[in-house]
């Protein structure tokens, strides 16, 4: 107990010292005298920036209570109008993330989540082989109906522990390992492929100029289709062939069948949210021929079940993810800023000619791009601003080449995901704290992430052919 206290108390102070570190970084490039092409307003917004990423790093108050204080210090020092600090916040990406949390939170609330993912368990082989394609699938199918990677980790691990349990595997053993992976595969690594599938991703797409925002819901999916079939299929069987128990087990006759059997027929809920699901999914996907905004289907398929009272005024206030949403909705504006003070020209001026060989080659660009994630992650944890900072690097030096700066923001957050370390990833955390550490050990799992740093990179190499055919690159 002492040993743990004196470990927090380091903490603590390590904290305080690298907060007041940023504070001290942020005021010494703020009173920098402007190079040429900036103004003194935009190197009050460079430091007051470069303070709140040393905040998050440092995580002295909560991520949400930074970001707002960064928007605010932005007004309150001159340096852009309250319309511009705030303006993503009336954006449709941020609304799509509002209403996509409440569908989310009911969809778990009513029990269908647990329904679908029995649905497809019940469909495959009851061996270890099977229940891990199981989970894989029914993670697939869960993952753009959820857009909080956090709580898909958290709420599917317990459901891997059970079926790990009921096959007979030791906990904490490889094959217990495996189980929690091909879980962790499907219901959070494989949402990369959906742009509802972490609401990250629409902070991601706000963070790029105007010009390339016009992202719908289809069209993310079939650009991240290449990367999501290497990474998907070659995880599947590097679990199958890592953690594959070497005894053979199985579940009991008729499983999947027993456990909806014991969670009844669907409610009339259940039935009211999967129809509005799925029409709110087929909106989406159909964007560009409706044309109508994805972040008002998210808000009518959300007031159509508080309009019916299967969502209830708790799911909207406690359901929702209000602070994930403040800090994203604060992530968004960072772009709004940096371009309205034409920060991201001077730097895309400033650093074209150091990566000029690197962008050129579309190999060594992903490639480079990848594993500057990898090596940056043990310093930046947050996944987003991370991907956001890539993004107002390269989206002026990619402009002129013809290159899309999706591809960056795609690229760097999935290769944000690694866990060697669990400090450096919280979607991990929450898939180890949902089986309340019982199931697997790290050193187990961090064979699985080495797997997916390799396929990570391999999955953006094939896509290139792929990009280039889309007229991304």
């Amino acid at each position: 107990m002492g040993a743990t206290r004196e470990k927090l108390e380091v903490i603590k102070i390590i904290r305080i010292v690298g907060s007041l570190a940023a504070i001290a970084a942020g005021v010494y490039v703020g009173t920098l005298q402007p190079p040429p092409g900036l103004t003194t307003q935009a190197m009050y917004a460079l430091g007051i920036t470069v303070c709140a990423v040393g905040w998050w790093m440092t995580q002295i108050v909560p991520e949400y209570v930074t970001g707002l204080m960064m928007c605010t210090l932005w007004v309150a020092f001159g340096t852009v109008p309250f319309d511009k600090a705030f303006y993503n916040f009336s954006t449709s990406g941020w609304w799509i993330m509002v209403g996509a949390f409440g569908l989310g939170a009911v969809a778990g609330r009513v029990g269908l989540l647990k329904r679908i993912s029995l649905w497809v368990l019940a469909l495959v082989p009851p061996t270890f082989k099977g229940q891990v394609l199981g989970l894989v699938g029914s993670g697939l199918i869960i993952s753009p109906l959820v857009p909080s990677m956090n709580a898909k980790a958290a709420l599917s691990s317990p459901m891997a522990l059970a079926i790990s349990d009921s096959l007979g595997l030791p906990r904490k053993s490889a094959a217990a390992a495996g189980m929690l992976g091909a879980c962790y595969l499907g219901y959070v690594i494989m949402g990369h492929i959906f742009l509802s599938g972490s609401f990250s991703h629409y902070a991601l797409i706000a963070a790029l100029p105007k010009e390339y925002q016009n992202v719908s819901w289809m069209d993310w999916l079939i650009r991240s289709l290449p990367w999501g079939l290497v990474v998907g299929v070659g995880m599947t069987i590097a679990i199958m062939v890592l953690y594959s128990p070497k005894e053979k087990v199985a579940l009991p006759a008729n499983y999947g069948k027993d456990q909806l059997a014991k969670i009844g027929p669907m409610t009339k809920d259940e039935r009211i949210v999967l129809a509005v699901l799925v029409g709110a999914l087929l909106m989406w996907m159909t964007e560009g021929y409706h044309r109508i905004n994805s972040g008002v289907v998210a808000v009518s398929a959300m007031c159509t079940l508080l309009g019916v009272r299967t969502m209830t005024a708790n799911d909207f206030k406690n359901g929702i993810e209000w602070p994930a949403v403040m800090l994203i909705g604060s992530v968004f504006n960072m772009a709004s800023v940096i371009g309205f003070l034409k920060i991201d020209k001077y730097l895309g001026s400033l650093l074209g000619p150091l990566l000029d060989t690197v962008i050129r080659q579309p190999v060594l660009f992903v490639a480079f791009m990848a594993i500057s994630v990898f090596v940056l992650k043990f310093l930046l944890t947050n996944m987003t601003s991370m991907s956001v900072m890539f993004a107002m690097i390269f989206a002026p030096l990619l402009a002129p080449l013809g290159v899309n700066p999706w591809i960056v923001i795609f690229v760097t957050f999935c290769a944000g995901g690694i866990w060697v370390l669990r400090y450096t990833n919280t979607i991990y955390m929450c898939a180890q704290f949902g089986t309340k550490d019982e199931m697997a050990t790290d050193g187990e799992m961090v064979k699985l992430t080495f797997v997916y740093m390799v396929l990570i990179v391999i999955g953006s190499i094939v896509s290139i052919p792929w990009w280039k055919m889309l007229g991304l690159m």
